[in-house]
């Protein structure tokens, strides 16, 4: 009878253009990348080199770095992973793990090197109300379709949930639940491959630095391969507030005052482009409940004053998978992929969000956004951000997220439109750190050494010896520039 592995080493085989060879386990240097590339360790899942495989991962959300991988692995277990970083390791070969490559300027890519495809590592194993155990390849859209049914849900959710649990741990992960915390402070232990091929799991109690250069750290040391996340009981009902504004000053007023009570669960604003010119503002206010018990309109909204008011009711899994539902009718119509994404994305102090708004919406031209573009404002509690590596602004009792999702007019590759875009993106950058502001790493900005330095600030230091340690070659996630 024939294996499951050999069946599989003899479709790789198949696939393969540059010369490997099914009985011996390795790869004739047909090219001489490829050819450091020999006698490749026995796998349980796929490694592909195929043009079509290749392309898949050479590019990323943003559609503007190409960087082509020779290789990618689709792991069977987490011990592929171990095996192929060992492997890479000691040919000095570039690793990235990839989720659903949702950023925008290359930060997933392994130009030369190896992509290992973290979907394939997808199961949930356990939820409870202790937390869920869920692999890295995971989306956090499967894991609310898994847990919502059983009563339990994260307690900090991005707005679009079909991104892979390790990639939105890898760079923070944004809520529209003010005081939950951005994801990465609701993780109770990672299992993580190390640069070195270690397989280790971590905690706030057992190998803390590894944890913590896990979560916000780009993946420069290490590749989550699994998480066991909190849950919270999940409510019956959402009911979201839609609150219109054109005044930035009376915007911020009645935002902060929301935010003051916390009578809401999630408060954030979606800015689109007016009929008439400018931008509406669009505050979304957010209150969970049962039918037995439906909110009060009235009390929740005393004292504000909007130009215009709406209010809707959905089941609480409708709600927190609305965003999915427009990205895939946007797809469905043919407005999203291969659209170029130059988006700008920062965190501010309270004590300069509203000037900083105010000051670059007017500046803001219809090329800035795209015809299906928008912008994005979320408040944090800054008590609430408790990882080291997820760098946010100090001294501040609210951490606002600036977000331009710009996207193309059309799809492919404009360098002139990209060009424009990103001088922006670094203009108002500048203008943000001035103002105490500081990166969130997801969009597209170009970041030499010296601007991660500063980035990281007085953790820097501790940063590089924690790369030292668990990444000593310098293969991993070589796409954000880091080191």
């Amino acid at each position: 009878m024939v294996s499951r592995r050999q069946v599989l080493a003899a479709a790789v085989g198949a696939s393969v253009a540059l010369g490997f060879d099914p009985i011996a386990r390795s790869w004739v240097a047909a090219a001489n990348a490829a050819g450091r590339f020999d006698r490749c360790p026995e796998l349980e899942g796929e490694l592909l080199t195929d043009p079509a495989s290749l392309a898949a991962v050479a590019s990323d959300n943003g559609n503007i770095i190409v960087n082509t991988p020779v290789a990618v692995l689709r792991p069977g277990s987490v011990r592929d992973v171990v095996e192929m970083v060992r492997f890479c390791r000691r040919r000095g070969i570039v690793v990235a793990a990839r989720g659903q490559g949702h950023t925008c300027h290359g930060q997933s890519l392994a130009g030369g090197g190896l992509v290992i495809a973290m979907s394939s590592l997808n199961q949930i194993h356990s939820i409870s109300a202790r937390g869920a155990d869920v692999d890295a390849g995971a989306t956090w859209k499967s894991l609310l379709q898994a847990s919502v049914p059983l009563g339990f849900t994260p307690p900090a959710l991005t707005g679009y949930t079909n991104l892979s649990i390790a990639g939105t741990l890898s760079v923070g992960g944004v809520s529209a639940t003010n005081r939950q915390g951005a994801q990465v402070d609701r993780v109770q232990a990672l299992e993580v491959v190390t640069g070195e091929g270690d397989r280790v799991w971590c905690s706030e109690c057992d190998e803390r630095g590894l944890f913590e250069a896990a979560l916000g750290g780009l993946g420069q040391c290490g590749i989550i391969t699994r998480a066991v996340l909190d849950v919270i009981p999940a409510p019956e009902q959402a009911r979201v507030f839609v609150l219109q504004y054109s005044d930035n000053a009376a915007f911020f007023r009645d935002f902060r005052e929301l935010l003051r009570r916390g009578e809401f669960d999630g408060v954030y604003n979606i800015w689109v482009p007016g009929e008439s010119g400018g931008f509406v503002y669009q505050l979304n206010a957010i209150k969970w409940f049962d039918a037995a018990h439906p909110p009060d309109d009235g009390a929740l909204l005393r004292g504000i004053e909007p130009d215009a008011m709406s209010a809707s009711d959905s089941p609480y899994l409708d709600q927190v998978l609305a965003v999915d539902a427009q990205i895939d009718f946007l797809r469905s119509i043919g407005l999203y992929d291969g659209f170029q994404h130059p988006w700008f994305d920062v965190f501010l102090p309270d004590s300069s969000v509203e000037g900083f708004v105010g000051d670059v919406l007017p500046t803001l031209a219809p090329d800035d956004v795209g015809p299906v573009g928008f912008l994005l404002l979320f408040a944090l509690k800054r008590s609430q951000l408790t990882r080291p590596f997820l760098r946010v602004p100090e001294r501040t009792e609210w951490v606002w997220l600036f977000d331009i999702l710009t996207s193309a007019a059309a799809p492919g590759s404009d360098p002139e439109f990209v060009t424009r875009m990103l001088g922006r993106n670094r203009q108002l950058f500048e203008k943000a750190r001035a103002l105490g502001g500081t990166r969130y790493p997801i969009g597209a900005l170009d970041f030499d050494q010296a601007d991660w330095r500063q980035h990281y600030g007085d953790m820097a230091d501790r940063f590089a010896r924690l790369k030292e340690k668990f990444d000593p070659s310098r293969i991993l996630t070589p796409g954000a520039g880091v080191f």
